[in-house]
């Protein structure tokens, strides 16, 4: 039969090397049902797919059945849709096919075989057509390259059928009436409406994505037992390297809703040419949450093979266009939708292919074709998967597993379909820990008998007496060597009936604990330091686990059965060289071995987390100081810290101790042993604001520096204002009432080896004096005084207040003390009075006079100041207060002058 020529255009790019189906079926009488309700005719049966259609689901499989299809959609509604007229049993055609017919590798297959029928694509076709069943003779009828039908001698075993086009299933059922109805059901692959490629991240556009395609002409094997069966002459293998997250097209698609990973997906080139190589999605299973649902996957090639009609480069010139790599773009295999042109394919063809080690469950056990049977090469336990891979996976054409049938039976070995892992799933008795020699059989892509390598590994099945997994325990540790304890109810409940002779077996005096782990099933080593090379949680021994009595006791073999309580867990944290994190969930594995032949009797894993305070805690704002609860100080200074004047002045220098600020600072941060690592520093991340939230244009470094960074309790933290800002030579205290940022840094426990421990936090400190923020205040609001006279004036007729309105304080002299005047507050340096209007009042005594005291023939006399009426008027009294640190409060009283008047 000469070939021939069918358009390949009802499938679009699909008829290069994808998977478009027809399907046609027997019928018979029977009306079939599936689903809650019973549909009584076609009609009906079409109408309820449409009213799912309508609501947004979609298809995941049709498949045939007696008379019609099981179609199932992605909510797992489930209905079967049948013949409404009776068709005639077909009689085999000439080749006695017609059940299936596919189009796969460029050709039509009937059945799974291959036929002479080659799929072309023709330029002249405007539209789709698709094949069909020729209802007056039963025959698939195609068209060729002309688009005229052509009939084939394969003739159909029944009158309803399915396509499959660009994602949506088309069923062909006839009615009642012979009259053929059709029903179009989107797939998820036909739903999907973005296609997106990002970086490694998740988080930009990526404009250009490349694959490196790493591919062998392979030698032809005659040998190979494995999946993946021989190769055959004429072979190329793919693959490539996926190590170091490369070889990945980091993936969005829209709608989220749609699973790509249940879609297999191809490459297409800017003229809809299909390459011949698969890619597949695979949730991406990050830090983010929920990635199927954000759409989210990791694509990459699926390895395989590739017949390449003796040509060993025809597969890579699939990606090459006159030497330069084409531009791609992704697509579902069933279906049109593609993303941009921004993948490039780089063919790299191999010569050799490596596969190095051997490992099991990531162990490295022994170098590919290196025996290890003179000594148990690795341990593992009855119903425990072990996975055996190679180094060089992308090197890697197949493998598989075997074992001898005798150890088969003993220990019920069982080997996965992929030939990758096996479980034994029963111990031949009660007491006895055996071995079995698995033999591990590999084929490189290279291919060639001479390649295909048997290593025989021995591994040790253990008995597990019992194992179990305890609830998280999380705890706030207080000290870098700190204990807990958890209970060993659960552990030994897990022994049930072998409890007691476990308690006659086990190794009482050693730390049980095997290793720390980053996952539940207790794969991934916790990467807490190393030892001997080797990563390892005992790096400093950061922890230890003993079976115990009490906190201070360890069991004994006398007493462990009556006395085992606790499981103790010992952190000595390493401070500065990976320590334990916080807030990581770690997986303890506590192994129990036998006290004579060390061998492992069980297991349990302990997860826990370690906390620490939150800062708020430790550092404790003080309500008077940081209002309505901002990080806002008001940061009034206080005369008790005025240790140091400015140099050749008489003032003190403008400091606020940060301490004031938060409540019992100094021993909070030794209580949570921090005491090296704790630092205030100015930080100029952002510019400072003033009083009234205005950007001054300058860091915090050009108005302060901190003095004493790293406090304790004799060098005390301070916020030092710069007397000069500008460098003038003269006084600028430009930073005072500036909102000056200081940045407060830390590590509990002054474990700094990571930044789990740390903590960081801005505060702003508006420095200010108590003084300069008061004011003046009048007795009634008003002094009256002599208009005509002189007028002696008290604390009871003047006095002033801070900041705080509630603060009053007297502004007259206290006493006089070496030769200096004492003041009622001790921030007060001086305090001087004038006249605002000469014309209405004069200041007779302008500095409050040092009081005297009674003797037994003179009164006491208070301190006063004097003003001289003039006339009588309303007037000004400036009163001046200078206080310690050279900032001088200018406020006013009113006097009022009037007859008659004095003191």
């Amino acid at each position: 039969m000469n070939k021939k020529f069918l358009s390949a255009i009802l499938f679009g790019a699909l008829m290069v090397s994808s998977t478009g189906t027809f399907v046609s079926c027997k019928d018979y009488d029977d009306d079939i049902d599936r689903i809650d309700n019973t549909l009584n005719d076609l009609k009906s049966q079409i109408a309820a797919l449409q009213t799912e259609v309508a609501n947004g689901n979609w298809v995941t499989s049709v498949t045939p059945t007696e008379g019609g299809f099981t179609v199932v959609f992605k909510d797992g509604k489930t209905y079967t849709i049948v013949n409404g007229k009776d068709g005639e049993k077909g009689d085999k055609g000439e080749d006695g096919k017609g059940t299936e017919v596919a189009v796969k590798d460029g050709y039509w297959y009937i059945d799974g075989e291959k036929t002479d029928y080659l799929a072309v694509t023709s330029e002249d076709l405007k539209e789709v057509k698709v094949p069909y069943i020729n209802e007056e003779d039963g025959y698939w009828y195609f068209y060729n390259d002309k688009g005229e039908a052509e009939k084939s001698p394969y003739k159909a075993t029944g009158a309803a059928y399915a396509v499959n086009d660009g994602g949506v299933f088309t069923l062909y059922m006839p009615d009642a009436n012979g009259v053929m109805q059709t029903i179009k059901l989107p797939t998820a692959a036909s739903a999907i409406s973005s296609i997106e490629f990002l970086d490694n991240d998740y988080q930009a556009i990526k404009d250009l994505n490349e694959i490196a395609l790493l591919y062998w002409d392979a030698a032809a094997t005659t040998e190979w037992k494995g999946p993946r069966g021989n190769i055959s002459n004429n072979i190329t293998t793919y693959s490539t390297d996926l190590s170091g997250n490369n070889n990945v097209l980091y993936t969005r698609i829209a709608p989220s809703s749609v699973d790509a990973s249940e879609l297999a997906f191809s490459l297409i080139d800017t003229k809809d040419n299909v390459a011949s190589i698969a890619l597949a999605a695979k949730k991406y299973d990050g830090m983010l949450t929920r990635a199927a649902e954000n759409g989210l996957y990791d694509i990459t090639v699926v390895p395989g093979s590739y017949a390449d009609g003796g040509d060993a480069n025809k597969l890579a010139n699939q990606f090459l266009s006159s030497g330069v790599n084409k531009a791609m773009a992704l697509k579902p295999a069933t279906a049109n939708y593609r993303s941009l042109f921004n993948v490039k394919v780089i063919p790299d063809k191999q010569t050799t292919a490596p596969l190095t080690n051997i490992n099991l469950n990531g162990n490295y056990v022994t170098i590919v074709g290196v025996d290890k049977t003179t000594r148990v090469a690795y341990q593992t336990k009855v119903g425990q998967e072990v996975v055996v891979s190679v180094t060089k996976e992308c090197n890697l054409y197949d493998m598989y597993l075997s074992a001898s049938e005798e150890d088969k039976a003993l220990f019920g070995i069982i080997f996965s379909e992929d030939g990758r892992s096996f479980k034994a799933t029963k111990s031949p008795d009660n007491v006895t820990d055996a071995t079995i020699d698995l033999e591990v059989y590999t084929l490189p892509n290279i291919g060639g008998n001479s390649n295909i390598k048997k290593t025989t590994i021995r591994v040790e099945i253990n008995r597990t007496l019992g194992e179990a997994t305890y609830d998280k325990q999380t705890k706030q540790p207080n000290k870098t060597n700190y204990s807990f304890l958890v209970s060993a109810d659960k552990l030994k409940a897990s022994l049930s009936s072998d409890l007691n002779a476990w308690y006659a077996s086990v190794k009482t005096d050693v730390n049980v604990l095997q290793n720390i782990y980053d996952d539940e099933a207790c794969t991934v080593i916790s990467d807490l330091g190393t030892n001997g090379g080797a990563t390892t949680n005992m790096n400093n021994k950061q922890v230890a686990v003993t079976m115990n009595v009490d906190n201070d006791n360890q069991v004994t073999p006398a007493n462990i059965a009556t006395k085992l309580n606790y499981l103790k867990f010992q952190l000595d944290i390493n401070k500065t060289v990976k320590p334990l994190k916080i807030g990581k969930t770690y997986y303890a594995k506590l192994s129990f071995v036998d006290k004579t032949s060390n061998i492992e009797l069980n297991y349990v894993v302990v997860p826990f987390e370690l906390t620490k305070p939150e800062l708020n805690t430790i550092l404790v704002k003080e309500s008077g100081v940081f209002r309505d609860g901002k990080d806002l100080a008001q940061a009034y200074m206080y005369w008790g810290d005025a240790t140091t004047k400015v140099t050749g002045k008489s003032y003190y220098q403008s400091n606020y101790y940060i301490d004031r600020a938060f409540t019992d600072m100094q021993k909070k941060l030794s209580d949570a042993k921090m005491v090296t690592s704790p630092t205030f520093a100015i930080d100029d991340a952002n510019n400072v604001l003033d009083a009234e939230g205005k950007d001054t244009g300058k860091k915090a470094s050009y108005f302060a520096s901190i003095v004493n960074p790293v406090p304790s309790s004799t060098n005390r933290a301070h916020v030092s204002l710069k007397e000069d800002t500008d460098g003038n030579g003269s006084r600028d205290v430009a930073g005072y009432k500036k909102d000056l940022n200081v940045k407060f840094t830390g590590a509990y426990l002054d474990v700094t080896g990571d930044d789990s421990w740390k903590y960081a936090k801005t505060y702003q400190f508006r420095v200010m004096s108590p003084i300069l923020e008061g004011e003046a205040v009048a007795a009634n609001n008003v002094v009256e005084v002599s208009a005509t006279g002189r007028t002696k004036l008290y604390k009871e007729n003047i006095w002033a207040k801070t900041y705080n309105n509630d603060v009053k304080y007297d502004i007259f002299a206290k006493g006089k003390a070496a030769g200096v005047i004492e003041w009622y507050r001790s921030d007060i340096a001086n305090v001087t009075f004038s006249t605002g209007n000469k014309n209405v009042f004069e200041v007779t005594v302008a500095t409050p006079t040092v009081p005297v005291a009674a003797t037994a023939t003179a009164p006491a006399v208070d301190s006063y100041i004097e003003v001289e009426g003039v006339t009588e008027n309303t007037a000004k009294l400036k009163v001046a207060v200078d206080d310690i640190w050279g900032y001088t409060l200018n406020s006013s009283v009113d006097i009022k002058t009037t007859l008659n008047t004095g003191k």
